[in-house]
């Protein structure tokens, strides 16, 4: 269990850090109907991040299991259907009133890492 709590401490912490690095070397983005998609592609870079730092944590932590092919597609799919969630209004003023001052960012990197583990 221990493990366990360690590991989500490390794929946040990693994910937060490492994301702005990769996503420099990404073009922009353009807009899509008024929208800033941007939000999509830091989804698909956590998700992958999160991923990849289970990986190495299975190998590195005692009593981690080894992620397959089938975590990283729920995380990635929970890290997409938060990320799709931001663009509506009443959930995101719901959330707000509930925990003020949240990133947007936030809502992708959340949805990684509890579909990293939601898959067993």
């Amino acid at each position: 269990m221990l493990g366990y709590v360690i590991l989500i401490i490390l794929q946040i912490a990693g994910a937060w850090t490492l994301a702005p690095q990769l996503k420099r070397f990404l073009p922009a983005i353009p807009q899509f109907g008024g929208y800033n998609v941007e939000i999509f592609v830091w989804a698909l870079i956590f998700a992958v991040i999160v991923f990849v730092i289970g990986f190495i944590g299975s190998i590195v932590l005692k009593g981690v299991r080894t992620p397959g092919a089938g975590t990283l597609t729920v995380s990635l799919l929970l890290a997409l259907i938060l990320a799709a969630l931001t663009f509506i209004p009443p959930i995101t003023q719901a959330v707000a009133q509930i925990v003020p001052r949240v990133e947007i960012l936030w809502w992708p990197l959340l949805g990684a890492v509890v579909g990293y583990f939601v898959k067993r």
